[in-house]
C-alpha cells in the first residue's frame, strides 16, 4: 500500500499583552504550516511487515518582533515488524528521523511533536 496525506494550517494571533514592565505590546503574528506525509507499507502473508515514511514540513512566519524565519525539512522513518496469527500480538521496531535532522518550528501552529534526534522505537501490542 502507498499513500499520501497533506495538512495545511494557518494561525493568526492579533492581540496585545502586558510585559513585566507594564508596557503594552501590540503584536500581529501569523504562521503557515504545511506538512506532507508520504508512506509505503508492505505486508507478507506470513505476518512480517515493513513501512517507510517521508515527512516534509515547512513553516513561514510573519509579523514577529524577533526574527523567526520558520523551517523547511524532511524526516524519514522506517519500521519492520511481525504480526502473530489472528493478530493477537504485534512486535514492531522502528528508526525515526534517520537523517538526525533537528528543526525549529514556531509554536503558534499546532503540530505533533516530531523526534529531534535519531530515535529507536520498539513496541509490542497485545489483543485479547
Amino acid at each position: 500500500a502507498v499513500g499520501a496525506r497533506y495538512r495545511f494550517s494557518y494561525a493568526d494571533f492579533d492581540g496585545g499583552f502586558l510585559d513585566p514592565g507594564a508596557t503594552a505590546l501590540d503584536q500581529n503574528l501569523n504562521a503557515t504550516l504545511q506538512q506532507l506525509n508520504l508512506y509505503a507499507i508492505y505486508n507478507l502473508p506470513c505476518g512480517f511487515f515493513s513501512q517507510f515514511q517521508a515527512l516534509w514540513t515547512t513553516q513561514s512566519n510573519q509579523g514577529n518582533t524577533r526574527e523567526q524565519p520558520g523551517d523547511d525539512f524532511w524526516q524519514f522513518n522506517v519500521y519492520a515488524g511481525y504480526r502473530f496469527p489472528q493478530r493477537h500480538a504485534e512486535v514492531r521496531v522502528g528508526l525515526l528521523n534517520i537523517a538526525d535532522r533537528d528543526y525549529r518550528l514556531n509554536p503558534l501552529n499546532l503540530y505533533s511533536e516530531l523526534p529531534r534526534d535519531r530515535t529507536l522505537t520498539v513496541s509490542v501490542k497485545l489483543n485479547f
